[in-house]
């Protein structure tokens, strides 16, 4: 794993930073172009970038890496590519997906990810923020932890709204926000305004670099896929179903309480109210 110091770099750099933290099996063989073709940027950006973590050019940094490499593990061949299904988009999506889900197991946080879970299933309250795509898995969890009797409120995306809602933030609660792409305002002043008030956050992320990573009390990466392409959700949904299905377990019984009283109001009333 390479590792970056976001709070040096620019934004452009950072781009360049977090494609080589998630690619770094493949810095042996990428050119200076292949980068900047993959992180939608200049070329000179990428010949800048080697100074600005500490190397004179591509070639330096690539013997760094290897001697890296060496005191690790042994040099890994590189795989060959498997050849992409272009036969149905079916089969290229899927593939595409089961790649996703193992690029997250491979950069995740394990320890983050269960002290999430305590924070979860232990706080007074769960505030989630999320914005775009996003959002949907934000309702998602937030349906789904409900139904385990759990406190869970839904902020604003944007605009002055939000502050309406950060002040019910109490001591104690955690924010679960959802960062994909890019470090926006919103997540910024959240983040600000949890480290004044004993609040823990969690996020969830597509990112290896990036300032807010550093600024999270416990960060979850999860796959989507490379700048330009097309950002899937399948390994965001399944890290997010894996929160809930461990927070249900951690809470234990109580968690249980809300699904039979679900059930029972269901065959209470099923003949009252239209199915869908």
């Amino acid at each position: 794993m390479v590792h970056f110091d976001a709070y040096t770099l620019t934004k452009s750099q950072q781009s360049v930073a977090d494609y080589l933290s998630k690619n770094n099996h493949l810095i042996p063989y990428l050119t200076e172009l292949e980068i900047a073709r993959a992180c939608s940027v200049s070329v000179a950006t990428v010949s800048r970038f080697w100074e600005a973590v500490g190397y004179d050019n591509l070639k330096a940094f690539k013997r760094s890496y290897k001697n890296y490499e060496a005191t690790i593990t042994p040099a890994k061949k590189m795989e060959k590519a498997v050849a992409k299904h272009e036969d149905t988009y079916l089969s290229g999506m899927f593939q595409s997906s089961i790649g996703f889900l193992e690029e997250t197991l491979k950069h995740i946080s394990i320890e983050d990810f269960k002290n999430s879970v305590l924070a979860i299933s232990q706080s007074p309250t769960v505030h989630i923020y999320s914005s775009g795509p996003a959002d949907g898995l934000a309702m998602f969890l937030r349906f789904r932890l409900r139904r385990f009797n759990v406190d869970v409120t839904k902020l604003a995306q944007s605009g002055h709204e939000i502050y309406e809602d950060m002040i019910h933030i109490e001591p104690g609660d955690t924010i679960v926000l959802f960062g994909f792409v890019h470090f926006s305002p919103e997540i910024q002043v959240l983040l600000d305004y949890a480290a004044t008030q004993s609040v823990t956050t969690i996020l969830l992320t597509d990112l290896l670099v990036s300032p807010m990573i550093n600024q999270a009390t416990y960060v979850l990466y999860t796959e989507r896929g490379e700048v330009g392409e097309f950002h899937s959700m399948v390994a965001p949904t399944a890290l997010v179903e894996s929160l809930v299905v461990a927070a249900g377990k951690e809470i234990g019984p109580d968690a249980l309480e809300k699904l039979h009283e679900l059930h029972t109001l269901r065959k209470t009333y099923s003949s009252k109210l239209p199915k869908k």
